[in-house]
């Protein structure tokens, strides 16, 4: 079965969302095993402002090295998706393994040593296609691994985003205290700092209207928990939950032989 350009850049603007997580983060670079803070004095710092959520969020998460995360895209996509992620502040050394299960078809998708794997079960012959070896490919698993260049987001963040709010009295997630942040971010301005290769950004606009509000739930270690973007384009509410912080994670390339013949499914 042949694949179109166009399906892989949805699925690869998929991928970009399951990246996200790091898209808080600093251009400062912190020494090799974490910002060099504990936890206690990041959050004994005061309260999250717009001036300074940034930073402490980017510290915490590089510390940390490792997440789980699940999602819940709402009426967009049906089905289970759930990501391990290695964050680093090298776009090069970030690992993702995402596993889908939606409308029937189990994913596989992985980023590991700069490249993207995708196994699409029957789609793609129960192989995985090396994106980087699809026409143009390299410059879109290169549009999205720099999507997570910490001064690239840092800048773009900032440039969107419209109104801050925070609430320290959050709801309390998986025995977790939080402090809800509501953040409104203009969509054509996170797009144009962000870029992607065959996207048409003027029509992700044109869908998803001016700005995106959405609630990040955050620990008082700085750590995301949740975060959820309401009903953008009558999709319903989408959800990503945050878990096992710290936990080691390794992400497998696949082998040669799981690697599926690209001019036969390229069309």
């Amino acid at each position: 079965m042949k694949i179109s350009r166009k399906a892989t850049v949805t699925t690869s603007i998929l991928l970009a969302a399951g990246l996200a997580l790091t898209g808080c983060s600093s251009s400062a670079n912190p020494s090799e095993g974490g910002s060099g803070a504990s936890q206690e004095s990041e959050s004994s710092s005061g309260a999250l402002t717009k001036d300074n959520f940034v930073e402490r969020m980017s510290a915490a998460q590089l510390k940390a090295g490792s997440v789980h995360v699940k999602m819940n895209l709402g009426d967009a996509i049906e089905g289970d998706i759930e990501a391990d992620m290695v964050i680093s502040d090298d776009p090069q050394k970030v690992q993702m393994q995402m596993t889908m299960n939606t409308g029937g078809m189990d994913s596989d998708i992985r980023v590991v040593d700069g490249k993207m794997f995708m196994n699409m079960g029957q789609v793609t012959g129960g192989k995985f296609m090396d994106m980087s070896a699809m026409p143009g490919g390299g410059g879109d698993v290169g549009a999205i691994l720099n999507q997570v260049n910490p001064g690239a987001q840092l800048d773009g963040f900032r440039e969107a985003l419209t109104d801050f709010q925070v609430d320290p009295k959050g709801p309390e997630i998986d025995g977790v205290k939080t402090t809800q942040l509501t953040l409104t971010i203009d969509t054509k301005k996170m797009f144009e700092a962000q870029p992607q290769e065959g996207v048409d950004a003027d029509a992700l606009v044109e869908a998803l209207g001016d700005t995106i509000t959405y609630d990040m739930f955050v620990g008082p270690d700085d750590l995301p928990r949740r975060i959820v973007t309401p009903d953008i384009a009558g999709l319903g509410a989408a959800t990503q939950d945050y878990s096992a912080w710290g936990t080691p994670v390794t992400v497998t390339a696949p082998g040669a032989d799981e690697i599926a013949d690209m001019s036969a499914l390229h069309g």
